[in-house]
């Protein structure tokens, strides 16, 4: 007997969960449903099938040890132009990487054209040059589907990824299976010219690597021989970005080592965060890296492939349930455990008791729970009698028989007379009012527990608990405290009846509800709706105005002058009133001292009513200024176009300076810079040929009469 109710008593003590399934001295049947299961260890002596329709099968490779029912990431290794499968995946590190990164491999071959150079149906540009026939994308598909089915490839984790033509199928595998396979990583291989020809079947993420130099696929796109144009390299992750609802612009994401194993980050890395269809789009640009770059080994399988499983999360075990969810990973029968004792739901058959899972009765109650473990109608005795509970007349063993017991299994208590599921030994409140007896003024008195004023008429009965002179049931009304005397309804016209219930509050023979100002004995009514009464609102119909300080019938609030009852308008808003503004509509106007229509401010001469602009600035119009733009001139009396002030005749009309100051124009002096002369000298050559004519004639006729 001691025995029994000794181990009643462990079993109902708070026990750590993880403190007794590590005790074997507590529950000596432990079990665990990881017992037994473990992570396959790999190792690379690999296993080969041959896989694919019989006339172009192809090789799947695997791990040492792969069980087919434990899925593994699958990779596609697609060669480039002219090449195949098996140096393409031993120029990707692709064997070695089936080891290291735990993943199956398949290596295909593309169709050999008629000159004998393979290559796979990819777009329009690469590289079925000679039009052949033949569906590259229903292959490959059917490629995945049966590693998926036989091989124990996990559908969620293929991977399709190529070199040149490689990397063209790779975008095409995308358009067309986008919803069969989990990411693309296309080295120095793009997508549709015309992207409208990608099919869209799915959203895997994108990974295009491409080298800066190549010159077979170049970095700004162009056009293959035979083939058709190609996008650039920025063109084809953008296609995809926008396809996926990414941002607009990619984000660096820093640099890496991918190529010459040099410990150089010659790649730049960019990303288009935030894509709405939730996959990643990412550019790996290879700067100054050519059409066949050396790659890292293994770094350049470890990240391309590590990105492209980036959130994938494997089923180790192969039941269906992910990693993230499943609590035995490498047990294929159980994933969940409802009370988190380490067995499984499916062999727990308490799986809501973290203390027991063996139902061995049959009766829902597990050991060590189950005190009665071969007895279906029995688990419990509570007083420890070695008498199950189901047939113990009193179980508690307090004397009172279970059926007028109101505690059966507490041989405390027996009797809670107000129903408060607290035994009467232990209840502090008799009466079930919500009031300890220490505290209630009317401790075996359900309906009383306070006397507030003191009158020995418990609150519940009492009509003025406060002694305010409002009874409770007004103050209730009036939504007061009956309880304080301090806190009064409100009745703002003193008629005995609280604000709250009176029909007219402040008494001014207009109900409230008829009275826009209830509280106003001087207002009732606001037929405009400005929240002025119509008694002392000047503009009762009008909702914008209600006060005319100026009085001039306009209201303060539209009137530019509330204090001026001359003015009211300012439509200028010039600061002068429009009745007085002699130019109402210009801000910049509002006198016109001379009345020619030009406002002061604006009017070079405001007190000449001929003249408005004064260009030059001399004091002179410019409707009288002959040289308004000269301000040392403004008449020419003589209309030479010399003003007077500069001209030395200003009454000559054809002289104007007199440079030598001799008194006679320049257009008139002949020496206009000798003071001394002003006329033109005699011309003595002829003179001079004249007196020797005379002489000559004279000489002539003497000698004449001399002989004669």
């Amino acid at each position: 007997m001691a025995f029994l109710v000794s181990f009643l008593l462990l079993a109902m003590l708070p026990v750590d969960n993880g403190d007794i399934l590590k005790d074997d001295s507590i529950i000596h049947y432990r079990t665990n449903s990881n017992d037994g299961y473990s992570a396959i260890e790999y190792t690379d002596e690999h296993t080969t099938v041959s896989i694919g329709p019989s006339d172009r099968q192809t090789t799947l490779r695997m791990p040492g040890n792969h069980d087919y029912s434990r899925p593994l990431p699958l990779v596609i290794s697609l060669h480039g132009y002219s090449n195949n499968g098996a140096f393409n995946a031993a120029y990707m590190h692709h064997i070695d990487s089936i080891h290291e990164n735990e993943h199956l491999l398949i290596y295909p071959d593309g169709t050999m054209n008629w000159l004998g150079m393979r290559y796979w149906n990819a777009t329009d540009a690469c590289c079925n040059l000679f039009d052949y026939d033949v569906d590259d994308v229903d292959y490959l598909t059917s490629l995945i589907d049966e590693a998926v089915q036989n091989y124990g490839a996990d559908p969620d984790g293929v991977i399709v990824t190529g070199l040149s033509n490689g990397g063209f199928m790779s975008h095409r595998m995308a358009c067309d299976a986008g919803n069969s396979i989990r990411a693309i990583v296309a080295l120095n291989g793009v997508t549709w010219n015309d992207f409208s020809d990608c099919v869209d079947t799915g959203r895997p993420d994108i990974l295009h690597v491409h080298s800066t130099d190549d010159g077979v696929i170049l970095y700004n796109g162009g056009t293959v021989a035979l083939g058709g144009e190609y996008p650039s390299a920025t063109e084809t992750v953008g296609y995809w970005a926008d396809r996926s609802g990414c941002d607009s612009t990619w984000t660096f994401q820093g640099t890496r080592d991918i190529s010459g194993d040099d410990g150089i980050d010659e790649t730049d890395e960019f990303e288009f965060l935030n894509c709405n269809s939730g996959n990643r789009v990412a550019h790996w640009r290879i700067n100054g890296g050519g059409h066949v770059p050396p790659l890292n080994d293994p770094g350049w399988s470890d990240q391309t492939i590590g990105w492209a499983l980036s959130g994938f999360v494997r089923d180790s075990d192969g039941d269906g349930y992910r990693d993230d969810v499943d609590v035995f990973i490498y047990n294929p029968n159980e994933w969940a455990d409802a009370d988190g004792d380490l067995v499984g739901d499916n062999t727990d058959q308490c799986d809501q008791d973290p203390f027991g899972w063996d139902d061995s009765d049959g009766d829902g109650v597990c050991l060590p729970t189950d005190l009665f473990p071969d007895d279906p109608n029995e688990w419990s005795d509570a007083d420890g009698d070695g008498i199950g509970d189901h047939g113990d007349l009193d179980d508690d063993n307090d004397g009172v028989d279970d059926d007028d017991d109101a505690f059966p299994y507490d041989s405390s208590e027996w009797y809670d007379t107000d129903g408060d599921g607290i035994g009467n030994n232990a209840d502090v409140d008799d009466d079930g009012d919500g009031w300890q007896d220490s505290e209630d003024a009317f401790p075996l008195d359900e309906n009383e527990w306070a006397d507030f004023d003191g009158d020995g008429i418990g609150d519940n009965q009492d009509p003025d608990d406060d002694n305010d002179g409002w009874s409770d049931s007004d103050e209730l009304d009036c939504q007061t405290e009956p309880n304080d005397s301090s806190h009064i309804p409100l009745d703002s016209d003193g008629d005995g009846i609280c604000d709250l219930v009176d029909l007219d509050d402040d008494d001014d023979g207009v109900e409230d509800y008829q009275d826009v100002f209830p509280l106003n004995p001087e207002e009732w009514s606001d037929s405009d709706e400005d929240g002025v009464g119509d008694n002392s609102d000047e503009f009762p119909a009008d909702d914008s105005e209600w006060v005319d300080s100026d009085k001039d019938g306009y209201g303060d609030n539209s009137d530019a002058f509330p204090s001026d009852p001359t003015e009211w308008l300012d439509s200028d808003g010039d600061g002068i009133g429009d009745n007085t503004d002699e130019f109402p509509e210009d801000g910049s106007e509002w006198i016109d001292s001379d009345s020619d229509g030009v406002g002061d401010n604006a009017d070079d001469l405001p007190y000449n009513a001929n003249e408005t602009k004064d260009t030059d600035r001399d004091g002179i119009g410019d409707n009288t200024d002959m040289f308004p733009t000269d301000p040392s001139e403004w008449i020419d009396s003589d209309g030479d176009s010399f003003g007077d002030n500069s001209d030395v005749f200003p009454e000559d009309p054809a002289e104007w300076i007199d440079s030598d100051g001799d008194g006679y124009g320049d257009n008139r002096d002949w020496a206009p810079f000798d003071a001394e002369v002003w006329d033109k000298p005699a011309d003595y050559k002829f003179v001079y040929i004249g007196v020797i004519a005379v002489a000559f004639i004279g000489v002539l006729s003497y000698t004449i009469r001399r002989q004669t």
